[in-house]
């Protein structure tokens, strides 16, 4: 593969594509499907970049334990396809270039969530990563900045609805990555990461997925209430979150709790889906 495949591939894009995803229904919701094309394209360029770089320099300090877990260990900072010196570059590139393009072409509101949520996720989830299971949170709060910051990079201005979908992406992400846990937990047992399901059990993570779907549910409908949606958005997203905190509490009662926690995960990214389908379309 050439240098620009590895770093691609080290920039884990399907981790960007996702949290373009949210950026982009961000977006939407703010400006009512009217785009306009200068701060879109910035946008999208922006936190392509940003989210990259955020996982590039997050592959690099995670070399270790990333050779350790099945899999990760093909990732191109474990092989030594891509140096450290040549994946710092890298990574500092693209950053730049990201912050670049939000500051020049979307909203200063938007650039500072980007920054906030590469701080959050860089120094700060990657530390914590190794030492507690409250590291999810804080990666879960980078994650819910995305979507804020596409909606922040039509409107430059915060709104009940702009908080409400930052708290949607934050309610879904904690079932989503419990979910990863328990279906990859002796991954992570080998890699001494404690995730809340090696520290404590895999019931708690249960309920611990239960409540914050629940959660989930209710902001979809609190959204509803608050920012005008139409009703066929609250059938088709409440039905989609009502259904996925179905699939979490029959995890209380099967017995091959791995693959019920694939089946969440899967049902998670359907869910996702639809979220930003439903808010672009309001």
């Amino acid at each position: 593969m050439s240098k620009v495949g590895l770093c691609y591939q080290l920039a884990k894009p399907g981790i960007i594509y996702g949290n373009l995803l949210t950026a982009i229904a961000g977006y939407l919701m703010a400006s009512h499907l009217s785009i306009n094309w200068s701060s879109f394209i910035g946008m999208v360029i922006g936190y392509s970049f940003v989210v990259g770089s955020a996982c590039v320099f997050n592959n690099l300090y995670d070399r270790d334990i990333d050779r350790i877990m099945k899999r990760t260990s093909k990732r191109p900072s474990v092989q030594g396809d891509i140096s450290l010196k040549e994946g710092l570059i890298f990574g500092t590139a693209i950053l730049i270039i990201g912050l670049i393009s939000l500051i020049l072409f979307t909203t200063l509101l938007s650039f500072i969530i980007a920054s906030i949520g590469f701080l959050i996720y860089v120094p700060i989830y990657t530390y914590l990563k190794r030492k507690t299971h409250l590291a999810t949170l804080v990666g879960a709060l980078s994650g819910a900045m995305p979507i804020l910051g596409g909606y922040l990079a039509y409107s430059a201005r915060f709104t009940i609805g702009s908080l409400l979908i930052f708290l949607m992406m934050f309610f879904w992400q904690m079932p989503h990555f419990y979910a990863i846990a328990i279906f990859r937990l002796k991954d992570y047992q080998k890699a001494k990461v404690p995730v809340l399901p090696v520290v404590k059990t895999i019931d708690l993570t249960t309920y611990m997925m239960i409540g914050f779907s629940l959660l989930f549910l209710i902001s979809v409908v609190l959204l509803y209430i608050n920012s005008n949606f139409s009703l066929f958005y609250l059938i088709i997203l409440g039905f989609s979150a009502l259904a996925w905190l179905v699939i979490n509490i029959l995890g209380l009662f099967v017995k091959i709790k791995s693959k019920w926690a694939r089946q969440s995960f899967f049902a998670s990214l359907a869910v996702v889906l639809i979220m930003s389908i439903m808010i672009a379309n309001r």
